[in-house]
């Protein structure tokens, strides 16, 4: 059963899988950057930014699928997933076409009025903004799909699905521009074909998991309507969290020349990887807890997400914390391309810091999360929100793309002093104290592998781009072995808590 698997090895599976999608978006983009141009490269940064705004189409239907299949499954009730499934896909089809048709409708004023591009033209601006539409409306399904095998665990084909597809879009996608064309509007095309692609694998299996008795089985209210407000409460939580990441990313796209924007993009992806090296722990995490949460096992969900939150930290803010410290060579040594290795350097050092942060901070979204309790969340993010989108308004007029890396940080670290600690004594007043002491052994010890590791970083570094990889690699190995260190039995004792199984 797949309420029976073991944790560890779901976790260790979407850290493969994830790892490897994560990895090769890092190898092959600066690729693209060489055969594109900082243009084109800015225009796919833009797409990016583009997809996450429009995800707000999702309504947070996509997680509140995640949580409805786990729960059904913890207790024991996997009839109705396919009733659920269909009742999804038919809440998605207006969303999907309201975002095809919104963006096609709105792509001569974003070519024209939005980005400010100099070698590119209008033209062709236009017919890639429309195709952007059509593979975002195709990733809000694909979306939906994985969401429901995410429920049911089946994290060993999710995962081989993801890398194949991974491997298809960053392969396919650099033969295509290193070999054939390096047409912008050929690129997109074939970002629209795999799209197609993902959207009809992930599909299939998902229709094959979780069937319907017909195929003209309709909208399911009775079980959507229980669905319905915690779907809205994440709706509205998606709003905020969309506004908190992204408003600088956007406003930034209007004031920043298109091929500069192509340089911020390549530190966009630097603080999504840093995002996202939480995902994989997460995707098996959220069922985990809320099962453990409906069989009745408080405690075990408290001890689970302690040990979650300092096996993610142990590896976060080491990483974040060298690529601050030598964020020239690590650009210099990603790209070959020093004009964007210059650029970067002040501005990438405070997004790492802010983003392991905000990845760290996101586990009190978690908690919340395996309670069903969200009207904390809501009004944390309503009123971030509120600061965040005047204080990055300020900060971009007045100090351009370094005040933007500024207020991310700060913004972050003043919420991570104060949130966590309101919402564990609201609802685990017991695990706070751990929490905290967590907290600052990892930050101080990681203080000490940096201290400790310069001094090899500058015997390994120099200018070739190998020595750099080389230079990063021994500090990032030495901070995070030392903090690793630093509590005794990490990994013995991960391992017994992840591999307990559910009862």
């Amino acid at each position: 059963m797949p309420n029976k698997r073991s944790v560890i090895r779901n976790t260790a599976l979407n850290y493969v899988g994830q790892a490897y999608v994560l990895l090769i978006g890092i190898l092959i983009l600066p690729f693209y950057l060489g055969h594109l141009g900082a243009e084109v490269y800015g225009l796919i940064g833009f797409f990016t930014v583009l997809q996450a705004w429009l995800q707000l189409l999702d309504a947070g239907l996509s997680p509140s699928l995640v949580r409805a299949v786990a729960h059904q499954q913890g207790a024991g009730d996997g009839d109705s997933a396919g009733r659920l499934l269909r009742s999804f896909e038919l809440m998605f089809l207006p969303m999907a076409l309201t975002s095809c048709t919104l963006i096609y409708l709105l792509s001569p004023w974003i070519a024209t009025h939005w980005l400010n591009a100099r070698t590119l033209q209008p033209d062709v601006l236009i017919n890639c903004i429309a195709l952007m539409g059509v593979v975002i409306a195709l990733r809000l399904y694909s979306t939906l799909y994985k969401s429901g095998i995410q429920g049911l665990e089946q994290h060993g084909w999710l995962n081989a699905a993801n890398v194949l597809i991974a491997t298809l879009r960053y392969f396919g996608g650099l033969v295509l521009v290193s070999q054939f064309s390096q047409d912008p509007e050929d690129f997109f095309k074939f970002q629209v074909a795999v799209g197609l692609i993902e959207t009809l694998i992930f599909a299939t299996r998902a229709w094959q998991q979780m069937p319907v008795a017909r195929w003209s089985t309709g909208m399911d209210w009775h079980l959507v309507r229980p669905i319905l407000p915690f779907a809205a409460s994440m709706s509205f939580s998606a709003v905020l969290w969309i506004v908190l990441t992204q408003m600088d990313k956007a406003l930034l796209s209007r004031l920043l020349p298109l091929d500069q924007y192509g340089y911020f993009s390549l530190i966009a992806l630097i603080t999504t990887g840093i995002l996202m090296l939480t995902n994989p722990l997460v995707q098996t995490l959220l069922p985990r807890l809320t099962v453990l949460m409906a069989e009745g096992r408080r405690d075990d969900m408290h001890v689970l997400f302690l040990a979650a939150n300092r096996f993610v930290c142990t590896f976060l803010f080491p990483l974040a914390a060298v690529i601050a410290l030598h964020a020239q060579p690590l650009i210099l040594g990603w790209t070959g391309d020093a004009e964007a290795a210059n650029w970067s350097r002040s501005i990438l050092s405070w997004y790492a810091l802010g983003s392991a942060i905000m990845a760290a901070s996101a586990f009190q979204f978690y908690l919340q999360y395996a309670y069903g309790q969200m009207r904390l969340h809501l009004w944390y993010s309503l009123v971030s929100a509120v600061i965040t989108v005047p204080t990055l308004f300020l900060a971009i007029h007045y100090q351009g793309v370094y005040g933007a890396a500024l207020a991310w940080f700060f913004l972050r670290a003043v919420s991570f002093a104060i949130w966590p600690m309101i919402v564990h004594q609201r609802l685990a007043p017991g695990i706070h104290g751990q929490w905290l002491r967590d907290i600052l052994r990892i930050s101080a010890v990681t203080a000490v592998g940096l201290f400790i590791s310069e001094p090899v970083f500058r015997l390994i570094a120099d200018q070739s781009r190998t020595s750099l990889f080389l230079a990063l690699a021994a500090s990032g190995f030495i901070t995070v072995t030392l903090v690793a260190a630093s509590y005794k039995p990490l990994a013995l004792k991960i391992y017994v808590l992840f591999s307990k199984p559910s009862t």
